[in-house]
């Protein structure tokens, strides 16, 4: 049993508050209808978690705009969701937006990143940005298919959707995001010719490749070298 996904139901609107994005990117913004972006086909007990990071939906900007309006993030389907006017829609990932959300002291940008060699676009909260080196976290949801009891000692574990670990992503110039591998020889390789210098600069100042401060210490030591 896996998520089934119905055809999308393609709305144009006119929003005077985002004209300006639309212009700005170059084209003329479409927003998508939620109301058959997941349906997840379940044979018995109902579905256990939720798609989003936060399920509220909060005041938020696009890009440089001055508007707000109430969105959310999917990290299910890995995209920002909009009410407007008690209806709901998602922003397609055409456009390198970012999404503010002050509240939550967080911001969301559309990059395009590296999976398994093949480039594609998703949402990231931005962690630092540097001139050389930027650092992002890709937030995640997956779902789990149910499990069925086969005798009467078996547990029934309903299907699920859980929160994975989140993962870290650099960003050097403007080249796709990249994965932090999990080994640090592997993280080093990353720096290239300056993998020496960032490997005796985390030695040094005791700075690991997991955590979110240290990584954010060495990406501004990077951005100083020269």
């Amino acid at each position: 049993m896996k998520p089934q996904l119905n055809k999308y139901a393609i709305v144009f609107m006119l929003l005077i508050g985002i004209s300006g994005f639309c212009q700005n990117s170059g084209s003329n913004e479409i927003f998508i209808n939620t109301d058959n972006l997941i349906t997840i086909d379940l044979t018995s007990k109902e579905l256990v978690g939720t798609y989003y990071i936060n399920n509220e939906f909060v005041p938020g900007k696009i890009s440089n705009q001055k508007a707000v309006y109430l969105m959310r993030y999917n990290a299910y389907k890995d995209v920002m969701e909009m009410e407007l006017n008690n209806k709901q829609y998602y922003f397609p990932l055409t456009t390198n937006y970012s999404v503010t959300f002050e509240s939550l002291n967080k911001i969301y940008q559309v990059l395009d990143y590296k999976e398994k060699e093949i480039t594609k676009k998703g949402l990231f909260v931005v962690v630092f940005l540097g001139n050389e080196i930027s650092l992002f976290l890709k937030e995640k949801i997956e779902f789990f298919e149910e499990v069925v009891a086969k005798t009467g000692y078996d547990k029934y574990v309903p299907p699920t959707l859980k929160r994975v670990d989140d993962k870290f992503y650099v960003v050097f110039k403007n080249n796709p995001a990249i994965a932090l591998p999990n080994k640090k020889k592997e993280v080093i390789s990353l720096f290239e010719s300056k993998g020496s210098a960032i490997e005796s600069y985390a030695k040094i100042n005791n700075l690991g490749f997991k955590n979110r401060e240290d990584l954010i210490k060495i990406c501004k030591y990077y951005d100083t070298l020269k």
